[in-house]
């Protein structure tokens, strides 16, 4: 209980720091425009993952992990997942054709990005089918007893 607490709280404060420099990323890239091509849709999307994750640690507070909730909420952060894949991939595609930019370092570091997040999506929606499942079970084993 005390790990799930501590953790909730690293999120809730990474969460507050991430919309306060979403906030002010306009002043401080202001020249740099292509930053806030990424900078925006990726941190918003980024600002959603954590505020579902956020919303899952309630029912680890509540004692209990396996509800249709905690399903829906790993269903949607596996669409957020793709969806910040998807703008990885956007972020190398115009980094690449659009600006002509062929720092090897930039495009690796997009490339992982890109595998990432569809490995957490890929990763997230297997587990959200677990915790179906599990959910399913913990239904009719309640109403056996």
């Amino acid at each position: 209980m005390k790990l799930g607490k501590i953790l909730k709280n690293i999120l809730i404060i990474g969460f507050i720091i991430a919309c306060i420099l979403l906030i002010f990323i306009p002043f401080i890239l202001s020249n740099i425009k292509y930053a806030m091509f990424i900078a925006y849709p990726n941190g918003v999307v980024m600002l959603a993952i954590t505020y579902q994750f956020i919303k899952m640690f309630k029912s680890l507070e509540d004692n209990n992990p396996f509800t249709h909730n905690n399903v829906k909420i790993l269903k949607n952060t596996s669409t957020l997942s793709l969806i910040e894949s998807i703008l990885w991939l956007i972020d190398l595609i115009s980094l690449i054709f659009v600006l002509k930019n062929t720092y090897i370092n930039y495009i690796i570091v997009l490339i992982f990005l890109t595998i990432l997040f569809f490995g957490v999506f890929i990763a997230l929606l297997i587990l959200s089918e677990l915790f179906k499942q599990a959910t399913t079970y913990k239904e009719e084993n309640d109403l056996t007893i």
